[in-house]
Formats: structure tokens, sequence, C-alpha cells
């Protein structure tokens, strides 16, 4: 197999590095039982996956209530993040961090892409040491449109000066796949996150792997 020339990885967090759904679900059903008296299952949260938390809540709630939804991504950003339930139960996935570590030493720039909030997402590439993470970006509390809007990507290319043709994606949802094509970039889906297999095939990306570490088979970092 003929490696991928590229410089510039850029990573999904929840699903794709680190397993945070146990405290996530928790958290969103935590909100929508103060707010709603109401929960849902882990299989109708899985159906969620990849959506903006906006989304998410608007997704589950009556027709009524749906305006009060960013009322609600407020009240979860405040018992997730400011009370801290943010790395209860969450972990690093199996090889993520020696494999980072690997892709570092070979000269690749990391980026991280995701629907959280940055203040939350700097918290826990701290907590994890993930040193080898050279840009931390969050669409939540931000200018940045949800994912699949390519803007987030667009902006850490722009910003490390690195042309499309070098950069790839990697995250773990249908949303991830698209936000790679709409900024035409190759893409990585892992299969050990939160999306339906037969949804992420569907999606067609680059490559599926079923373990982080696959990523030192299918990546090369591009010698100028």
């Amino acid at each position: 197999m003929d490696k991928l020339k590229k410089k510039l990885i850029i990573l999904d967090a929840d699903g794709t590095i680190w397993d945070s759904e146990k405290d996530v679900f928790l958290a969103f059903n935590h909100t929508l039982k103060i707010n709603e008296n109401k929960e849902i299952t882990k299989e109708e949260f899985r159906r969620l996956a990849g959506l903006d938390l906006k989304d998410m809540f608007e997704k589950v709630l009556p027709e009524k209530q749906k305006e009060f939804a960013n009322t609600y991504v407020k009240e979860y950003r405040k018992y997730y993040i400011d009370e801290g339930h943010y790395i209860d139960e969450t972990i690093l996935f199996e090889n993520v961090k020696e494999t980072l570590e690997n892709l570092k030493k070979q000269g690749f720039y990391m980026a991280i892409a995701s629907g959280k909030p940055k203040r939350i997402l700097d918290k826990m590439v701290e907590h994890f040491c993930l040193k080898e993470i050279d840009m931390v970006l969050g669409v939540g509390e931000s200018e940045f449109n949800p994912k699949p809007d390519p803007g987030i990507v667009c902006y850490i290319m722009k910003k490390l000066n690195i042309p499309k043709e070098n950069v790839i994606m990697v995250g773990d949802t249908k949303v991830d796949i698209m936000t790679g094509k709409n900024a035409k970039i190759d893409t990585i889906s892992v299969t050990y996150g939160y999306e339906n297999l037969e949804v992420l095939e569907k999606s067609n990306p680059t490559y599926l792997i079923d373990d982080f570490k696959t990523l030192e088979e299918i990546v090369e970092y591009k010698q100028d």
C-alpha cells in the first residue's frame, strides 16, 4: 500500500482520540432530566452522533420546547465543563498517545477540530498531556459554523500555511467525513467511535481503520 504523503493531520476529538461517550451521555441526560423530566437511551443518543449540541437537543425535544435548545446547551456546558464532569469517566482510546508521539517524531503538524468549545478542549488536551497537538479549535462558543461546514478545517490549514493536498482529516462520524470532503481533503474514519459502521462505509472515506495506530501505516510525512 502506497502511503499518503501529508504534513498536517486534523483530528476530531470525541470518539476519535478519547472515549467521552459516558460523560457526554450522562451530562446530556442530566440536562434533559432537570428541564424536561425525561431521559433518552444510549441507542437514541448514539443516533445523534456528530451533530452540533444545539441540534442534538432539538432532535429530542417536543416541538413546543425546541426554542429552549440554546438554553439547554448553556446548562449542559455549565454541568459538563464548569462543574467538572468532563473527565469523570473519559479516557484516551487505545494506542492514541503512542501513535501521536510517533507521528510527531516524523514531523507531522497535528490539530484538533471539534464540536466542543475550545476552553474544554484545552483542559482535556492538558489533562491527557497531548503535547503533540499543535493547534486546538472548537466550534462551540465560537464564530465557526458546526461541522460539516469546513470553515474550522480551512482556518487551521490557512493558519498553519499548509495546502489541502498535504492535509488529512481523521474522525469517527459521517459528519467528520463530510467536513473533510467539503474542505477537499482526504479523510480517514475510525470504526471504534460513535457512528454505525454501515453509515461510515456509505460515507466513503479515503480509508477506514479499526485501530488508531493504523494511521502510521497509512500516512507518511511529506518532505519538502
